[in-house]
Order: structure tokens, then sequence, then C-alpha cells
């Protein structure tokens, strides 16, 4: 036993937490009595007495015995706790909670989280998610040739009513069920061109059918989510002129339009091959992803750890910032959002808590498998890595940015740690 002068018994308790009781010894208490007593001379100021040259009956007098007792808990806690930690070999996560439970001789319990133990079960061959076959149709190629033809398309007016896939070109004005016309409802010659769906639900498909000045009044009724709270979920009048229909017409896919389009001399065939290739690139890279995202469940389901409140905690506040930055990101107040969704953010939290643990799980059981599966890490990855982040890093940021490269510091581990789950993810979904 290293620290003789102290009693310190362990009990493990649920989600990683450990209690420990440390007693210490009376004689071990005097001592730190008496330190309390010399640190209070040297920061008391008494008239007539240099700074820790003051007798200690007078420093009794002007402390009290409480606050004596007060100094000595504070000055042997921390460091009982520390050599407690030492003896029983123990590396908590998060600051202890701490409740003294005999002032003299002092004896106090230290809650401490420490890190669980993670158990990640072998996954049968038959749960791990397969590559997807990729297939590119000539309707998808065809799809992406006419958004091409769609940068030089022409319009030209036309007589007949408008249909989705025109330019309408419009006056309209809303206003609400007294007659009172609206801020930001009104507006002359405004195109809008059909099937878009950039103005309000409903609102296009009301012009759809309409000829040259043709005028007509309709109800609109806005989403209750939308931004301006003032108008979200009410009901307004719109009116509308269309002064003009204006169709569109694409070009010919030759190679005259392929040079325009590349800027190099080749067949529209060739141009084909390469959107087809570009698609199955992307499909290959969603099927990744899905994969990916699919095995990460699948780590999760398969692996136990006694959770910590602290790691629960960390990734609900991950969750609610995300939503948080969705709804800045589309116009929507984070007031607003919990509103809509009538909750309470602490309901909220409740409700995320259970995606939560799994997704805790699974990062944990991913972490696990790093160790586990005899992944290794180069010094040549680490650095490919460090030169790919630094190379899309601003020249202004690239100073700060390498200094957090440097062995053992955060930005390192993460890198390391990013490579480890890379090659995880590469060893099982092959």
């Amino acid at each position: 036993m290293l620290y003789w002068f102290m009693k310190i018994t362990e009990k493990k308790g649920k989600n990683s937490i450990i209690t420990l009781t440390i007693a210490v010894d009376a004689k071990e208490w005097d001592k730190y009595q008496a330190q309390a007593l010399r640190k209070l001379s040297t920061e008391m100021k008494v008239d007539g007495f240099r700074a820790g040259k003051i007798p200690e009956s007078v420093v009794r007098q002007k402390a009290g015995e409480a606050g004596i007792l007060q100094t000595a808990m504070d000055l042997a806690i921390p460091q009982a706790y520390s050599q407690a930690l030492q003896e029983k070999k123990i590396s908590p996560i998060d600051q202890p909670k701490i409740d003294v439970t005999k002032a003299s001789p002092l004896e106090f319990t230290a809650e401490v989280t420490v890190y669980p133990e993670v158990k990640v079960a072998k996954i049968p061959a038959t749960k791990i998610p397969k590559k997807a076959k990729i297939s590119i149709t000539k309707k998808d190629v065809s799809e992406v040739v006419n958004q091409l033809r769609e940068q030089f398309a022409e319009k030209s007016s036309v007589k007949r009513a408008s249909k989705k896939g025109d330019t309408a070109v419009i006056n309209f004005n809303g206003k609400d069920k007294k007659g009172v016309e609206q801020d930001g409802m009104k507006s002359e010659g405004h195109p809008l061109e059909l099937g878009s769906n950039t103005f309000i639900p409903g609102f296009e498909d009301e012009v759809i059918g309409m000829k040259i000045d043709e005028e007509k009044t309709f109800e609109i009724t806005f989403p209750s989510d939308y931004q301006s709270e003032q108008y979200a979920g009410k009901v307004f009048d719109f009116t509308v002129k269309v002064t003009d229909v204006l169709a569109k017409r694409l070009p010919t896919f030759d190679a005259e339009l392929v040079k325009k389009l590349t800027g190099k001399d080749q067949t529209p065939e060739e141009l084909e091959e390469e959107i087809k290739g570009h698609l199955t690139s992307e499909k290959e890279k969603e099927d990744k992803e899905k994969r990916q995202k699919d095995f990460f469940d699948i780590i999760g389901e398969n692996t136990t750890a006694d959770l910590p409140e602290i790691f629960i905690d960390d990734e609900v506040n991950g969750m609610i910032d995300n939503i948080k930055m969705q709804g800045l990101q589309g116009g929507m107040p984070w007031e607003k959002h919990l509103e809509n969704m009538k909750k309470t953010e602490e309901e909220l939290r409740k409700d995320l808590r259970k995606d939560a643990e799994k997704a805790t799980l699974s990062r944990l059981g991913l972490q696990q498998m790093t160790r586990e599966d005899d992944i290794v890490v180069t010094d040549e990855e680490i650095q490919r890595e460090i030169e790919g982040i630094l190379a899309q890093t601003p020249e202004k940021d690239k100073a700060k940015k390498m200094a957090s490269f440097e062995a053992g510091k955060d930005g390192y581990l993460q890198v390391v740690n990013r490579l480890n789950i890379r090659k995880v993810f590469d060893k099982f979904l092959k």
C-alpha cells in the first residue's frame, strides 16, 4: 500500500462510476490542520504582526474553528483524492463528485467516472453490408444531358396556356382576409418558372394553365413552419395577372453544343460516356457512405458497455447543436423550431437520449475494433493525411494548423483516429 496513512475503499456502480471512500489517518489529519494554520497565518492581516508570524492563538481567534477546518479540508481533499487514484490505478474521465462524510479526522467520498469496459461481439459475415450493384441507365445520362442543355436554352413568347416548364411573367398582390396588402407580397413583371417550387406551395399550381392577360384571385395557406412568423400558418388572398408566357426551347445536343459545354472537341457520345463515368463514381460513393452508416449501426448493436452519463450527454449536445445549426441555415430560430415540435428543449433532449445511447455504443465499439483488429497506421499514411488537410487550409491558418499536428497533440491524434476508423471500414466493407 503506497499511502498507509489513508484508508481507501472502492465500490463500482452503474454508468461506469466508481465511488471511493477515503479516510485520512488522525495523525495525518493533524498535519493538514497545522498546515492550514500556517497558510492562514501568511494570508491574514493583523495589526502589529507580520504575515506568517501571527501567533496560533490569534489565528484561531480570527479564523475560527470552522475556518481552520475548511482550510484543512481544502488542502487535504485534492491531495488525498489524487493519492487514492494512484493507489487504485484509476483514470477518471470527468471531475469527481466530492461529499464530506466526516470532518475530523477527514473522511469523504469521491464519485469518479471512468472509461467503460467495451466489448464488441463478433459480427457475422451475413450482417456486414455488401456492395450494391451500380447500374447507370440511358435515362440517367439523358437527364444530365438535358440539365446541360438548359444552360443554353432559349425562351420565346407563346399564346397558349402556360404549362409546367414555362416561365410565366406575372404581376401579383397578396392581401390578408381583411383586404390589407402585405409587405413582400406584391411585385410586377416577376418571372416565375412553373414547376421550380420557388414560391409558396400551391401558388405555381394556380398559375399553371393561365394565359397572357388572364387574371385570377386564389387563396394560399402559408406553411406552419414558414420562416416569417407573421405569415406562418395563415391564409392570404393573391391576385395574379399573367403578362407573358415564355416557352423554353432546348438546343440540339451535338458537337457544337459539346464544345460550348466542355471547351473540348469531342462527340456527344464521348461526353455521354464521361457523364456515365461521373454518375457511376457518385453512386459508388453514395453506396460506400450508406454501407459505412449501416455498419456503424451494426457495430453499436453488437457492442456492450456501461455508458457514462457524460458520454451520452455529449452526444445529445452534439445532436442539439446540429439541429440548431440546420435551423439557422434555414432561417428558423431555435425557439420557433421547439414551438413547431411542441416540445421544450428538455423534452427534446429526453427524446434524443435513446438515439444518443445507440450512437455512443457504435462510436465506442468502432474505437475498440481499431485496437483489436490488427489495425496499423504508418507514419507515411499519417503524413499524407496531414498534407492533404494542409493543402485545403487557408494560408493564414496553416501555421496554427501545422502546430496542432505535432506528435501527441490533438490534431495529430484526430488524424490517427480517423485513419484507424477508415481502415476498420476498409477491412470489413471490402
